[in-house]
């Protein structure tokens, strides 16, 4: 921590922050030459997406050449000086399609920051609700979006990171829009956020806050899944697993507690058998524990009739999640982002090495609540796979004998639905 550091390093940040504008089908040159009975008329078409409305966040320091939007109204310029660990400026502005042509992002080009700069600053551009801009976003007709652009000397850092000269910064955000096309997507409220702390129970701390634009195993994340407009980090915990094997487009995420009729529920004789009987493969029991579709809202699987397989992938049926937001971790999830090289997933403890979060709220960190919890791969016709919290490990056990062991909600989320 460095806010009370006595020798103060100076960065002179110059940020320019730009809209390129430019019509992908040129509206002016739309004549129409009908040979048929009748009239048609073709309305006058204007094409004006610019900015208004700037206001500098309080708290911000005092730049030395405030944020203006220029005469074009499509440029914002500003020069500040930021002195001490923890200043920063900030301002919002929005982005106004006064025209009546539906408007789509096509492009983004952004000042990167050098591996050296990204130690002690911070320079982000999103949404005012936090939504990173991207390519495809809608502008519509007559709508408008505020963009939020904030630019900070890190408070926590240590003194090898200061930079050891003043530094001049020429940084720039250009959003090239086009008009919209049938690809255009909405602007929507992210489902999920990095988490900004993580949780821990006295003894251990779960998962990790990653790396912005990379993810990785064991990365905490907070989800929206119910759609209410909370992130909360207690309730709505979340961890990535990996890429779901039929579309890399989608992360799977698992949540960080049992639950019983979709609400957290860690209760020590709680337990549901994966299957209904010996004849029968599938979660058709504990299936009915996961949340429902009305519960969590925001979420749906990718495929809701999945093929319930050994851990060597021989096939026994398919079941139907249909009704439900989530479903089950599978054993080959677990292997390919948990495996160490040195324990095979089933030995004692392996799962401490890479995959802690898949323990948490288990009987790994309290004996008095469940040991675990299923997961959807089966073993044969009569046992079943679950993460163990007292091995630390994944084990099997006969699904109509066994106690203690819960259900645990595996989600999957369109990446760009995921703000990391």
């Amino acid at each position: 921590m460095l806010s009370n550091r006595k020798n103060k390093m100076n960065l002179y940040l110059a940020l320019i922050f730009g809209l390129v504008l430019f019509v992908g089908v040129g509206y002016a040159m739309l004549t129409s030459n009908l040979n048929i009975f009748g009239t048609t008329t073709i309305n006058k078409a204007s094409w004006d997406v610019h900015f208004e409305n700037l206001r500098i966040t309080d708290g911000s320091v005092t730049a030395t050449t405030p944020a203006t939007i220029d005469t074009n109204s499509t440029t914002v310029n500003f020069g500040v000086t930021l002195t001490n660990p923890g200043d920063y400026y900030e301002f919002t502005v929005d982005e106004v399609n006064k025209g009546t042509i539906d408007a789509m992002v096509s492009s983004l080009i952004k000042t990167g920051l050098t591996e050296e700069q990204a130690k002690y600053l911070d320079y982000t551009v999103s949404y005012s609700d936090g939504v990173e801009v991207a390519e495809k976003q809608l502008l519509p007709a007559g709508d408008k979006e505020t963009v939020k652009v904030r630019v900070e000397f890190k408070r926590d850092i240590t003194v090898s990171d200061l930079p050891t000269t003043s530094q001049t910064l020429n940084l720039s955000f250009s959003i090239n829009y086009v008009q919209a096309d049938s690809s255009a997507v909405a602007v929507v409220p992210p489902i999920c956020r990095r988490a900004t702390i993580l949780h821990n129970d006295g003894t251990t701390t779960y998962g990790s806050l990653g790396t912005k634009g990379t993810l990785v195993s064991g990365d905490a994340f907070d989800c929206d899944v119910n759609g209410d407009g909370v992130y909360d980090s207690e309730v709505e915990r979340f961890y990535y697993v990996s890429d779901l094997d039929e579309n890399n487009n989608y992360a799977v995420l698992i949540y960080y507690n049992n639950v019983a009729k979709g609400l957290p529920n860690n209760t020590r004789n709680f337990a549901y058998a994966l299957t209904s009987s010996t004849a029968e493969a599938g979660p058709v029991v504990s299936v009915l524990q996961l949340p429902t579709r009305l519960q969590w809202s925001k979420v749906d699987l990718f495929n809701k009739v999945r093929t319930i397989s050994d851990e060597s992938k021989n096939q026994y049926t398919t079941f139907d999640y249909s009704g439900y937001s989530a479903r089950f971790l599978t054993y080959h999830e677990i292997q390919n982002m948990c495996y160490d090289r040195i324990r095979p997933i089933t030995s004692t403890g392996s799962l401490l090495a890479k995959c802690k979060y898949l323990l948490e709220n288990t009987m790994y960190s309290n004996s008095q609540i469940s040991h675990g919890y299923w997961i959807e791969t089966i073993k044969d016709s009569s046992t079943a796979w679950r993460v163990s919290g007292y091995n630390r490990s994944l084990d099997i056990y006969d699904v109509k004998n066994s106690s203690y062991f819960g259900v645990r909600p595996v989600v999957e989320i369109e990446k760009y639905k995921i703000k990391y």
